[in-house]
């Protein structure tokens, strides 16, 4: 080095010495690092507890001072792999690469070169600065001064990383004394956050459209939760497309973001996110962004909305305007929001598209009076299929309970007023909690599906029979104007049928999923002063009494004795039909 250098280095170190805190120091050494190397992106780190911490860094022109000192896994500013090879070569790391470390987007102005650049005393290192320069030679060509300045400075870390060890520790006593005051002004004003969510949902609630709402979410999100600056975002994975919304500019003004359209980032802030439900995932040191324009460094933080198992877009939030850490409460509100507006979201697209639905029709309507009476029928059919859907089991496209004691009232009713005989088959589908426990739910669900399809098939077959899932692995079927042996034919078809789909279930005796019927036929008594007046009562009154009408006298003890000879099917062994004889079943009543 010449004479020139060593002055230049002289005023360096002496100005370093000079700084009266930690803070300053790093500000002064990262400030000459930049000015005299052109170097960006840098970030000072320290050997603290056998652990490389992060002190300081300047990105972007932002100086930020981290005390205490941040784990490099919650730091995410520098690449861990080159970091742990200069630490253990004790040596510089060069890495020419197409991009900055963070950035997310390509750079088209040339090659980067990630520097990491090790401050080593008695050969061991005390600290690091990990860089970016897109102006390597310029670098190369004064690698020397580097090395001689980083020697030079070496001893003057290691006094600085004690004093600040120290310092460390008397901040953590003051601070233990002012965090408990702060704990109850931080609980305060979470309850105050939660008050404002519960009002703000109320009030999204109330919104017509999704455009609406999305432009309510974001201005009352930030005026209401204290959100420094957010943007509500929609995801289509067929087309891997994330669309705005609304969202906040750089100058924290509300501002409609329908126009931004772009492929989902391939990120791991946004993969992370995505990935995990009812998670708040936060980045510190992050770059942050207007659209695809870096606008500045801070914390980054997303939240996935859901519909049940499908993701539909998220809220993205930061501190680029109040520089505010992210608290635990924050996180905490922000999840909640996320899950809050993204019910919205499902609401209002349910919503809008039965409005769109409705305009259709209407436009229908004004432009074909001739096509009146058809379009009625039309929407009586489909107002008949919504009611045959709410009676139908969602898993089994059989009939639900509900349906069974609407069917099973009309049809006591029936036989009552014909004094016809009526009959019940309860069956029940044999270990099959074993069998879920051992194949899983998938396909427990898949056997539910096979054994109802089964079912159906025989049932179908058979006049005036009605199959209804009872619930869980049961299923009851309803036959009226029959007789014992018809409905002992019935259940045994039933029964072979499980047998002849060979399902395999390896923890059954039978090795193969099997099915165990019980039954009881009987003719209705007229005695019964519940069920002669139901048919002569008024709507309300029949509603009052309808349970009776069900678990009556006699309509209770046909089912239960379906149920008893199905106990008692079990206790014979299972996998097959035990039918209750009429007589024995009236004699109890």
């Amino acid at each position: 080095m010449n004479k020139e250098s060593n002055r230049e280095l002289d005023k360096l170190v002496d100005q370093l010495v000079r700084q009266a805190n930690m803070s300053q120091w790093c500000k002064a050494l990262l400030g000459r690092l930049k000015d005299d190397f052109y170097l960006s992106n840098m970030t000072f780190m320290i050997e603290q507890d056998n652990e490389i911490m992060a002190v300081a860094s300047c990105v972007e022109n932002t100086f930020q001072y981290y005390s205490p000192a941040l784990r490099l896994d919650d730091y995410n500013g520098v690449p861990l792999g080159a970091i742990q090879f200069a630490r253990d070569n004790g040596q510089f790391v060069r890495t020419y690469v197409n991009r900055p470390y963070k950035a997310i987007w390509y750079d088209d102005n040339g090659d980067w070169c990630q520097l990491v650049l090790p401050i080593v005393m008695h050969e061991r290192p005390v600290g690091y600065i990990y860089a970016e320069t897109n102006k390597p030679e310029y670098f190369e060509a004064r690698i020397q001064e580097v090395e001689q300045f980083f020697a030079v400075i070496a001893s003057d870390v290691s006094a600085r990383v004690l004093l600040k060890e120290l310092d460390s520790q008397h901040q953590c006593r003051q601070t233990a004394e002012a965090e408990l005051a702060d704990r109850n002004k931080s609980l305060k004003q979470y309850l105050k956050l939660l008050k404002n969510l519960h009002e703000l949902t109320l009030v999204l609630s109330k919104v017509d459209t999704n455009d609406e709402l999305f432009k309510a979410a974001v201005m009352l999100g930030r005026e209401k939760l204290d959100i420094d600056r957010m943007a509500v975002f929609l995801i289509d994975f067929e087309k891997n497309e994330m669309r705005g919304t609304y969202g906040t500019d750089p100058e924290g003004q509300l501002v409609c973001r329908r126009s931004f359209c772009s492929a989902v980032p391939d990120h791991p802030l946004v993969n992370e996110a995505l990935s995990r439900k009812d998670h708040v995932v936060v980045k510190e040191n992050a770059p942050l962004y207007y659209g695809t324009q870096q606008v500045g460094t801070g914390w980054n933080a997303m939240i996935a909305m859901w519909n049940g198992d499908r993701c539909i877009g998220w809220i993205a939030a930061d501190n680029l305007l109040n520089r505010q850490p992210i608290t635990e409460h924050d996180k905490q509100i922000l999840k909640l929001f996320g899950a809050s507006l993204a019910q919205q979201i499902v609401i209002r697209q349910q919503n809008e598209e039965l409005r769109q639905l409705n305009s259709e029709l209407e436009g229908r309507v004004a432009r074909r009076t001739q096509e009146l009476m058809s379009t009625n029928a039309a929407l009586e059919t489909a107002n008949k299929k919504l009611a045959l859907w709410s009676m139908q089991d969602g898993l089994t496209q059989v009939s639900n309970r509900r349906f069974f004691e609407e069917s099973y009232r009309e049809a006591w009713l029936e036989a009552l007023e014909g004094s016809t005989s009526l009959g019940v088959i309860m069956l029940d589908i044999d270990h099959f909690k074993a069998f879920n426990d051992y194949y899983g739910h998938l396909q427990g669900d898949q056997c539910l599906k096979q054994i109802a399809h089964m079912l159906k098939i025989i049932t179908d077959k058979t006049d005036g029979a009605v199959l209804s899932r009872f619930g869980g692995e049961e299923f009851v079927c309803i036959l009226p104007r029959c007789s014992q042996q018809q409905l002992q034919a019935l259940a045994n078809k039933m029964v072979t049928g499980a047998r002849k789909l060979k399902l395999t279930h390896e923890k059954s005796a039978y090795g193969v999923v099997t099915l165990t019927a019980g039954g009881c036929c009987m003719v209705p008594s007229k005695s019964s002063p519940t069920d002669s007046t139901y048919k002569d009562m008024d709507k309300t009154a029949q509603q009052v009494v309808q349970p009776a009408v069900l678990h009556g006298t006699e309509s209770s003890v046909l089912i239960n004795k379906a149920d008893m000879a199905l106990y008692q099917a079990k206790k014979g062994g299972r996998n097959q039909a035990y039918i209750v004889d009429a007589k024995s079943c009236l004699h109890e009543l």
